[in-house]
């Protein structure tokens, strides 16, 4: 082939280099800017508290533009606060593998893996952002806390709590966990004080009228005497009917599974005086556990022959029926976790 042969093939190939080529990454740019606006328009909803619009947004980016680590990061984000957690995991294991060693992902994982009730999973995501973060982050603590909490290693619980504590003092979230972690561990007057501690830090009207009714009961619970310390004449409440809990639509949408925990107060005179929530599920399920405590009729205990106010612990178990959707809630299974603590 002759050299002037080749300088005119050599000219036509980058000819058509700059006129082919071009028009495919035309069409990617096009999509990459489409995805970026999408995506701008969702983090504004986000920030400003829309959230199903936002969500909207992220998926509209997501569909221009698959593999898109903040939008989808954004998207688990927005599905997290619309307690949509079965959606926020699926969305983050579609998530590029390069990405996942990633603290911020692992630290998101394991929030949504959390508030799937998912808890050896979220305690993996959450071990692995804790032992590769740079700098000790009180909030990777805290949940994984929550996780521990909610497995019943009040231990565990406690320790991270004051690890979270330790890193920010004023991390107020960690205080209401060490509070409810004493109060699982049956240590009533640490989790009044830390409960007293974390109220000090609310500034919500409605959530500090909250924390305050809390706050009196539990000093109220913690008043109350051991079994052993009252007279042999002392006969237990009898528990005469348990209503079931509604399963809310929310818990049936995320398929949650697990046991709320509440202390009741049974009162002298036949009625529920007090409840108390130290273990929940969320999805409303705690609140549903709630009116439901609050509507067991009971004979009250006795002591040297007079009716008397009991503490007791009652668990409500929560399972999801997969073949009818129905709430499985065996009777059977609810009872005392613990003694009875008179009031007296």
């Amino acid at each position: 082939m002759g050299i002037r042969r080749k300088i005119f093939l050599f000219i036509l190939l980058c000819f058509l280099a700059t006129v082919v080529a071009p028009a495919g990454w035309a069409q990617d740019d096009v999509d990459l800017v489409r995805a970026q606006e999408h995506y701008k328009l969702g983090r504004k909803f986000y920030r400003t508290g829309q959230t199903e619009r936002a969500i909207e947004e992220l998926y509209n980016a997501l569909s221009v533009e698959e593999v898109y680590f903040d939008a989808q990061m954004l998207l688990a984000r927005s599905l997290l606060t619309a307690n949509r957690p079965r959606e926020a995991v699926a969305m983050l294991r579609g998530v590029d593998a390069i990405e996942r060693g990633k603290v911020s992902y692992q630290k998101l994982l394991g929030k949504a893996y959390y508030q799937a009730n998912k808890l050896r999973e979220a305690s993996i995501s959450l071990n692995y952002a804790i032992a590769e973060a740079s700098r000790p982050d009180p909030e990777l603590y805290y949940y994984h806390g929550l996780v521990e909490l909610r497995r019943g290693n009040t231990r565990n619980a406690i320790s991270d709590a004051r690890r979270a504590i330790s890193i920010a003092p004023r991390y107020r979230p960690a205080r209401k966990l060490l509070s409810d972690a004493y109060l699982m561990a049956k240590d009533m007057p640490r989790a009044a004080r830390q409960l007293a501690l974390y109220l000090h830090y609310v500034r919500n009207p409605e959530e500090a009228a909250t924390m305050r009714a809390r706050l009196k009961a539990v000093k109220s619970l913690s008043r109350a005497k051991s079994e052993k310390s009252v007279t042999n004449t002392f006969i237990h409440p009898q528990i005469l009917t348990v209503p079931k809990p509604f399963y809310t639509a929310e818990a049936r949408r995320n398929r949650i599974e697990g046991t709320v925990k509440v202390e009741v107060l049974l009162g002298s005179d036949g009625r529920i005086q007090q409840v108390i929530l130290v273990q929940g599920l969320g999805f409303g399920l705690d609140e549903e556990t709630i009116e439901a405590a609050k509507a067991i009729s009971f004979k009250p205990g006795e002591n040297n022959g007079k009716p008397v106010s009991v503490w007791m612990r009652i668990l409500f178990p929560f399972m999801f029926s997969y073949d009818d959707e129905r709430l499985i809630n065996d009777k059977s299974k609810i009872a005392a976790l613990s003694p009875a603590r008179p009031g007296i």
